[in-house]
């Protein structure tokens, strides 16, 4: 995930079609705003909300999300303050009162009346004005816009995700272990089920070299890696637990 700080009231956020895959989130159920969906969608507002200083007694957070061609999301924020709040139903009375100017009934009764090129002259005259005072409404010429300098920073869409690995036997669940041990895994447990062990992982860390490192060394090992999938629940309900607890560091030990 990218989020760009574009100002002290703004941030746009970037989460790649295969982040969103990763925590089983889809095009269909974001638009819908399952239950899922919505629950990301909650955090990422609290993360972004902290970044920009959000007090909830007074201030709103005005959030847009746009699917893009490539399956991408892309998340707008920005926070409104009482202050801002005023300064935009200020613009919309402005813009309002600006129409009512131009759309008078003695314009409407020349556009009426003329006739060929004319009327589409007129037509054309009074829309132009129309839609100028309507932009008015969005362009706040006290916005101060993009900084010179926005901050950039490149995370993994979420910190704390599910592994779950496929192993062949108990010592190559012992060899991965012992890997795994050094790195931000925060519970594990391990299963088995017929002649496959299932080592399921909690891991917390918003280091993309950590991530990199782990996934590098679970594909190394393992059958299958799944991440964020609902077939971990399937096994931990229906599986035998070898170790229910901390089975990393159990069989790091080993």
């Amino acid at each position: 995930m990218i989020i760009v700080r574009m100002n002290n009231t703004a941030v746009e956020c970037s989460i790649a079609a295969s982040e969103l895959q990763e925590m089983g989130l889809t095009p269909e159920g974001i638009g819908a705003g399952d239950v899922r969906s919505s629950a990301f969608m909650n955090q990422l507002n609290r993360e972004i909300g902290a970044q920009l200083g959000f007090d909830p007694k007074t201030d709103i957070l005005m959030m847009s999300k746009n699917m893009m061609n490539d399956g991408s999301l892309r998340v707008f924020v920005m926070k409104m303050s009482n202050e801002d709040i005023q300064a935009a139903c200020d613009r919309i009375r402005s813009a309002a009162e600006g129409v009512l100017k131009h759309v008078t009934q003695d314009r409407i009764d020349e556009l009426k009346a003329s006739e060929g090129n004319e009327k589409g002259r007129v037509l054309g005259e009074i829309m132009s004005a129309v839609m100028n005072e309507l932009a008015s409404v969005v362009t706040d010429p006290g916005f101060p816009g993009l900084t010179r300098d926005p901050e950039v920073v490149s995370r993994p869409a979420v910190q704390y995700a599910r592994y779950m690995a496929r192993l062949s036997d108990m010592h190559t669940c012992i060899r991965l272990s012992r890997l795994l041990n050094d790195l931000p895994v925060v519970d594990s447990a391990l299963f088995r089920q017929g002649s496959d062990y299932y080592l399921t992982l909690g891991v917390n860390s918003g280091d993309e070299r950590e991530i990199f490192d782990l996934r590098r060394m679970i594909l190394d090992y393992s059958e299958e890696l799944t991440i964020n999938s609902p077939e971990e629940l399937h096994i931990t309900e229906n599986a035998e637990p070898v170790i229910a607890e901390n089975a990393v560091s159990v069989l790091a030990k080993l």
